[in-house]
């Protein structure tokens, strides 16, 4: 795999190349520092580095979900309009470090991953984001970036092709801070263009699966999946108090119940109506009358059972998530109490 863009083209020079036995780099701007630029926990040539690197763009969770990102989304990796649309559409931009989120977006909000600083630098990618065989570079010594690692960050810078294309979108772009702070200017749109044009010649085998044929996702529908494909109450929790959570029943709720009234009314009229004709010698109409009540009395019942189904689903609902709460901290306690180290992933 080559590296999409080139040494001239790159838009961060705060590292170089040494070339010894491989490849390795340096910080031009500070020869003793080992950190990333913008970094500063991620230390390049540590043995957990492309573990950090697979936290910071790998999706395992949409990977998994891509063969059915049909039911969420448009299937196409070009579905993905630029900043200034996002903001017509009423979107505010937040910015999200979790790749999972990244070009997600729920009501008014969409979810955008910043570009971190070294993605914009050859020579990181030079000696992290390509395999020592395509650069000619062997050493059974140097960790090895995966093939999932590579098309993942690939997908990922593919995304900002879509997204910055005017220079309304730059300005939007460096004010949301998704680019990093330019000391110099030299991030203008045309040098940025110049960069990230080479990213959207990658095709769609070239990235991961969920960057292959999906831009924009939309949460709702992934909290809804997610029950089905990855088993979990949710893919991602936005509203974090139980108020927030069930407001967005009373809506339908209240339609529902409307609906209802207005029928139970009608039918309350007819009855009466039929109170008033029982006595008729007609047999046909004092036929029609009996079936209007007896569907009148059914409709009630079965009024009634719904109201009572709604009232236990919500119980059960708030119980539900009571309980997920109370067993997440005895698990954690648990765990904390057993010396194990860490805590328990909520979900």
């Amino acid at each position: 795999m080559a590296i999409p863009f080139s040494k001239e083209t790159e838009l961060n020079h705060q590292l170089k190349c040494i070339l010894t036995d491989a490849c390795q780099i340096v910080r031009a701007d500070d020869p003793q520092c080992k950190s990333l630029p913008g970094q500063p926990r991620m230390l390049f040539g540590s043995d957990n580095i492309y573990q950090q690197l697979d936290k910071e763009f790998v999706t395992h969770d949409l990977d998994h979900l891509s063969p059915y990102l049909w039911l969420v989304a448009t299937q196409s990796s070009s579905h993905i309009s630029p900043l200034h649309e996002q903001v017509l559409k009423g979107r505010a931009i937040v910015i999200t470090e979790n790749p999972e989120l990244h070009l997600v977006w729920t009501g008014n909000r969409i979810f955008i991953k910043p570009i971190p600083r070294y993605m914009l630098s050859h020579a990181f990618w030079t000696t992290h984001l390509k395999p020592a065989e395509a650069s000619g570079q062997k050493n059974v010594n140097r960790p090895q970036p995966s093939q999932t690692l590579i098309k993942a960050a690939l997908g990922f810078m593919r995304t900002y092709y879509y997204l910055i294309e005017y220079e309304s979108d730059m300005h939007i772009a460096k004010q949301a801070r998704l680019l990093p702070h330019d000391d110099n200017n030299d991030m203008t749109l045309e040098a940025f263009h110049q960069f990230i044009a080479s990213f959207g010649d990658v095709q769609d085998n070239e990235v991961s699966p969920r960057y292959a044929n999906y831009g924009t996702l939309r949460l709702s529908r992934l909290n809804l999946w997610a029950k089905v494909f990855l088993r979990r109450f949710q893919f991602y929790q936005v509203n974090r108090q139980y108020s927030e959570y069930f407001a967005r029943f009373y809506g339908p709720i209240l339609f529902l119940f409307g609906v209802l009234t207005v029928a139970l009314s009608a039918m309350q009229v007819g009855l009466q109506a039929s109170d008033d004709n029982k006595n008729t010698q007609d047999s046909h109409r004092k036929h029609h009358w009996a079936a209007l009540t007896s569907s009148s009395l059914w409709f009630s019942v079965l009024t009634l059972l719904c109201i009572c189904a709604i009232g236990l689903i919500m119980s059960s609902l708030l119980g539900f998530m009571l309980l997920r709460e109370l067993a997440f901290a005895i698990k954690d306690l648990l765990v904390r109490r057993r010396g194990l180290g860490g805590s328990v992933t909520r979900c």
